[in-house]
């Protein structure tokens, strides 16, 4: 009779999770919430494991002044795991886009699309009509500073309206399970937490955030997560967001 009992071998290890997401960090694809071209807006991160499988979505709402207008606004979904359904990192089809005209008025200026259209009163935010604030106050006293006299630029815009539409500027359940496991369960979720400075060239297997979450997803023991560093995610610490 056989007295040893043989734990079966997990499928991954926190290493290799760290692994895959220095490697998409060296390639540009992990975010990067001072991407010069993005002004950051807000972000979330969600954790989902089983013994064979892992994934880790990185959900990152910004302004991208390049596209201009609506085609600016967007949250890109940055998927990492075993499991997942494209390569690791994003692509085209893991940007969400939130906003669009309503029918009074475009919501944006004509000529560049980069500030809020004075006679706008409302625009759609997933299809909803949401009532515009051209109240220069009303930004400043959520401590959002206003770059021109006469001007409400759309991140200082969209930084004022995600604290009172925060649900609406993430993704979906259903568009989470569009592009994930449906039975996978979800171990964390954080809006605070300390990322990297990728700019600076900082990987993830360096950080606190990202080491203890992948021990986290190896274990299945959310204990392991217990930061003493101070979350950065908020757009306020990374001031060169958007400034190319």
């Amino acid at each position: 009779m056989n007295l040893f009992k043989f734990k079966k071998k997990r499928e991954y290890s926190a290493k290799h999770i760290l692994t895959q997401l220095d490697m998409c960090a060296e390639d540009f694809s992990f975010p990067m919430l001072d991407n010069g071209y993005v002004y950051p807006i807000c972000s979330k991160l969600k954790a989902f494991r089983d013994e064979k499988r892992w994934v880790l979505i990185i959900e990152v709402i910004g302004y991208n002044y390049r596209a201009a207008g609506h085609f600016g606004i967007s949250n890109c979904l940055h998927i990492f795991g075993n499991c997942i359904k494209s390569e690791p990192g994003t692509d085209n089809e893991n940007f969400l886009y939130l906003t669009d005209n309503s029918l009074d008025f475009p919501t944006f200026n004509a000529e560049y699309g980069d500030y809020l259209n004075p006679k706008a009163k409302t625009m759609l935010l997933r299809n909803n009509q949401i009532s515009i604030n051209h109240n220069r106050e009303f930004y400043l006293d959520k401590g959002i500073q206003l770059e021109e006299d006469g001007k409400i630029f759309i991140w200082e815009f969209l930084r004022g309206l995600e604290p009172d539409y925060n649900d609406d500027f993430f993704a979906t359940e259903k568009e989470i399970r569009e592009r994930i496991p449906m039975d996978l369960p979800k171990i964390i979720e954080l809006t605070e937490w300390n990322h990297p400075d990728c700019a600076d060239s900082e990987l993830p297997s360096k950080n606190e955030t990202f080491k203890q979450l992948a021990k986290v997803l190896e274990t299945g023991q959310t204990e392991h997560y217990k930061p003493k560093k101070k979350s950065n995610s908020h757009w306020k610490n990374w001031p060169d967001g958007g400034t190319l």
